[in-house]
């Protein structure tokens, strides 16, 4: 095992995983890689959520902001085409902004443990297909990712995400509960 790709949400869940994937460094002497991809699919009650958001005050107004707007029309074509699209899009400078603080914090401790971290760039896109390119390019041989995100309803099954990444690709997968 050398390098181990962690791609993290901010949830609980993935924080959890970030805690096995740094064991698992500690113990093989791999790398591991951070990812993190835009939480487009997210609501913004769902961001509010994550840990230590509130230290990222513009962050947290803007949050605000964006849940007290108007739900977006959106026609029975575009709901069938985009059935995760959020009803109360976040803008893409706060995403970029979530995104940051939430590697920010895995970085923090992965370096409390001495681990060797290295910072992905953050993907834009589906996360089971960003997750399983990074993958393939970074040559990781393990991926460990939480099995559920910020979603509520996700919270009731194995997340959609880490199901298909585990079904896509050729490295170990190891889906943290």
């Amino acid at each position: 095992m050398k390098t181990i790709l962690v791609p993290t949400d901010g949830s609980t869940v993935a924080e959890k995983a970030l805690d096995v994937a740094l064991d698992l460094a500690e113990k093989h002497g791999a790398q591991v890689k951070l990812l993190h991809v835009l939480l487009r699919d997210k609501e913004p009650d769902e961001l509010l959520r994550l840990q230590d958001i509130s230290i990222v005050t513009d962050v947290i107004a803007r949050l605000n902001e964006t849940a007290e707007n108007p739900a977006v029309a959106r026609s029975a074509e575009e709901i069938m085409g985009a059935p995760n699209a959020p009803n109360r899009p976040v803008p893409d400078d706060v995403l970029q902004k979530i995104g940051a603080h939430v590697l920010g914090r895995a970085v923090a401790r992965a370096k409390s443990r001495d681990v060797n971290v290295e910072v992905l760039e953050v993907a834009d896109g589906p996360a089971a297909g960003a997750i399983a390119a990074e993958a393939k390019s970074q040559a990781a041989d393990t991926i460990v990712m939480g099995m559920r995100g910020l979603g509520q309803i996700e919270a009731l099954t194995f997340g959609s995400v880490s199901q298909e990444v585990c079904r896509s690709v050729e490295c170990t997968c190891i889906a943290v509960h």
